[in-house]
């Protein structure tokens, strides 16, 4: 392991239209932007779907409203056909998520934060926080139910830093609105996913980056760099994004899609959605009770066998 950078790179990350660029930035710094890869006609209904939603729920008291102004419109693929189309519309932010987790990956969540005038900055984090610690010589067998966000955000100067996984996950934040360092755009550690531990929450990082984007645009993260949404000092801008968070195929994903997805939303979907959204096997993992390493659809509750009883005599 080693540290993460000390200084701040002569230049950050910056939006591009070129996926080999791309996969540069996301090896070597951690993070990427690739601009232009939604309509703007997709968009404008993404935002508008976003808004309605989000206003129907604060209505009807079911809004996960957060840090005063900003609200998670949550597991969107329920709500509206756009945020389905959002998930295959672009093959090279596909690409990208295969460079890093190869080809088997799953979907964890989809959901869509709106973050108001006045949002604060969040603690510093890595996704991948929950990932096994490496056991080191001298050191008690590091219990993998505590690698819960709540007890590594108490973390202090003082306290180790856990090494992490190689990656295992990847997230893409579709920018909806603009995302500039005012209206609060994520902020990044260049290069600390390779510093192999995870970050002091608390800790100020001067040498963070804002990954500042048109809309558009996706901004995708490996699970290990340090970053935290920054905070929104603007006096009338809602940043507006959407979420995808992808995992490899054994992580037990953030939302249990095959439960609950709606059943009309079942109906529509593709093979390459239904495999994105963990309806199928992976080897042996995720079977029904016959292991087998044929890559292949589950089959529902209703549909296994149950309690029987020999016809003929034992």
């Amino acid at each position: 392991m080693r540290a993460a950078r000390e200084t701040m790179p002569e230049t950050p990350v910056r939006p591009t239209r070129d996926l080999d660029v791309a996969r540069r930035d996301l090896d070597t710094s951690g993070y990427c932007i690739l601009t232009n890869l939604i309509s703007d006609a997709l968009r404008a209904r993404l935002v508008a779907r976003v808004q309605e939603q989000a206003a129907a729920e604060r209505e009807q008291s079911v809004a996960n409203l957060q840090d005063g102004n900003t609200q998670w419109v949550g597991n969107v693929l329920n709500k509206g056909a756009a945020f389905m189309e959002l998930l295959s519309c672009a093959d090279a932010s596909h690409d990208l998520v295969r460079h890093e987790l190869d080809n088997d990956y799953i979907l964890s969540c989809s959901n869509a934060p709106i973050a108001g005038p006045g949002t604060a900055r969040m603690a510093m984090h890595a996704d991948q926080h929950w990932t096994p610690p490496l056991p080191e010589s001298g050191t008690p067998n590091p219990r993998l139910g505590d690698l819960r966000y709540d007890v590594l955000e108490r973390a202090t100067a003082a306290t180790p830093r856990r090494p992490l996984f190689p990656a295992c996950m990847v997230t893409l934040m579709w920018t909806l609105t603009d995302f500039t360092r005012e209206n609060g755009a994520t902020v990044f550690v260049p290069d600390s996913h390779l510093s192999g531990c995870q970050p002091e929450p608390r800790a100020p990082f001067a040498v963070a980056h804002s990954a500042e984007a048109p809309a558009g645009s996706v901004i995708l993260w490996d699970g290990r760099i340090w970053h935290a949404t920054g905070a929104n000092v603007t006096a009338d801008q809602y940043r507006i994004g959407v979420t995808n968070n992808y995992v490899a195929p054994m992580i037990r994903p953030l939302v249990n899609y095959p439960y609950s997805l709606r059943p009309e939303v079942v109906a529509t979907l593709t093979e390459r959605e239904r495999q994105l959204l963990g309806f199928t096997t992976w080897t042996s993992y995720g079977n029904e009770g016959v292991p087998s390493n044929r890559f292949r659809y589950f089959r529902p509750a209703a549909e296994q066998p149950g309690e029987m009883q020999p016809t003929k005599g034992a």
